[in-house]
C-alpha cells in the first residue's frame, strides 16, 4: 500500500534515465483525479485534473520528461508507443496492474516495515502474496538509516534472502525547502502540514532542526478553501516573523489550486523536496543498465 517509497524511486529513476540519454514517460493512474481520459499532463494542468503525483514529476522535470495519466495503464502504454516508439515506460504503481506484463519491476519495502512481516489485506497492508515476489527484478529496502549497522543490513539481507532477488537499500535525502509563497530571510520554526501516507521521517527530521507544530491529513488529502484558511489560521495563532508553512512536494502541486489566496495573503509557504541515496548504487544502476541495453 502507500508509503513504501515509490514517488522518490520513480523520481530516481527518472533522473537516472534522463542523464543516461532515455526518452521517458512515466505513466500513472492519476489517483483521485476528477478526469477519466488519457491526458500528456502540463504543467499548466491542476492537481484535480491530473492528480498529485503525476503534476509533481511533471513540475520537477519539465520537458525533460513526458507524463501522461491513463486509468488504464496498458492502453496509456500504447499511447505513449505512439508518440515515440523509442520511448522509455516508467510506471509508478503497476505490479497488480497484471494486463501490463513489465520486463523490470523493482519492489520497495521500507526499513521498518518489511513486508515478509506484513500480511495480507484487511488484516495487513500487502494487496498480493508474498510469494508473488518471485516476478519481481530486485527489491529495494527504502527510508533506512544513513548510517545503518552492518548487523542489521546483515539481518535484512538474510530475513530477505529466501525470495533469491538482488537485494539493495536506500535513504532518504532531505534537500532544501523550496518557496512557493512569500520568501522570509531567517527560518527558527515551522507549521508543518502533510497528506501523505507516512509523515514520521519528515516530522523527525524537521523537529531535529526548528520548532515544529504539525497538522496532518490522509495520504492524497484534496485540500479545500476552508482547509487553506484553517491552516492560515492556525500559523497566525503562534506564527512570528521567522515562521514558515512547510509541507511536502506532492501536497505542495495540490496547494497550488489556491495560489492567489496564498499570494494575497503573503502566507510564507514553503516545501521539502526529498530525493534518495542508493547505498549500493553501482551495483543498482548496473543492473538497470543490462536491462537498457536488452531493450
Amino acid at each position: 500500500m502507500g508509503g513504501t517509497g515509490k514517488t522518490p524511486l520513480t523520481q530516481y529513476l527518472a533522473q537516472w534515465l534522463i542523464e543516461n540519454d532515455q526518452i521517458v514517460y512515466i505513466l500513472s493512474r492519476g489517483y483521485k483525479r476528477s478526469t477519466n481520459q488519457n491526458i500528456l499532463v502540463k504543467e499548466s494542468h491542476l492537481s484535480h485534473e491530473v492528480g498529485d503525483e503525476p503534476l509533481m514529476y511533471k513540475k520537477r522535470f519539465k520537458n525533460k520528461i513526458n507524463v501522461l495519466v491513463s486509468k488504464n495503464r496498458w492502453l496509456g502504454s500504447l499511447d505513449a508507443k505512439k508518440n515515440n516508439s523509442n520511448a522509455f515506460l516508467l510506471f509508478d504503481d503497476i505490479y497488480q496492474h497484471r494486463k501490463v506484463v513489465t520486463d523490470f519491476s523493482i519492489i520497495t519495502t521500507p526499513y521498518n516495515d518489511l513486508f515478509d512481516d506484513d500480511t495480507l489485506l484487511p488484516a495487513g497492508r500487502l494487496r498480493e502474496p508474498k510469494r508473488n515476489v518471485n516476478r519481481a527484478s530486485c527489491i529495494l529496502v527504502t527510508r533506512c538509516p544513513e548510517n545503518m549497522s552492518q548487523d542489521k543490513r546483515t539481518y535484512i539481507k538474510d530475513k530477505l534472502s529466501k525470495y533469491n532477488k538482488p537485494l539493495f537499500y536506500s535513504s532518504i535525502s532531505y534537500e532544501p525547502f523550496e518557496c512557493f509563497g512569500e520568501k522570509i530571510r531567517k527560518i527558527s520554526s515551522v507549521l508543518l502540514v502533510t497528506g501523505i501516507a507516512k509523515n514520521e521521517n519528515l516530522i523527525a527530521h524537521i523537529e531535529n532542526t526548528y520548532e515544529t507544530t504539525t497538522i496532518s491529513y490522509p495520504d492524497h488529502y484534496r485540500y479545500t478553501m476552508d482547509d487553506i484558511k484553517d491552516i492560515h489560521q492556525k500559523f497566525n495563532s503562534f506564527a512570528s516573523e521567522h515562521t514558515i508553512i512547510l509541507t511536502t512536494e506532492k501536497d505542495m502541486v495540490r496547494m497550488l489550486e489556491f495560489e492567489e489566496y496564498i499570494d494575497t495573503n503573503k502566507l510564507p509557504m514553503y516545501y521539502q523536496p526529498i530525493s534518495i541515496d542508493v547505498h549500493n548504487e553501482k551495483e543498482f544502476t548496473s543492473l538497470i543498465k543490462e536491462y537498457v541495453g536488452k531493450i
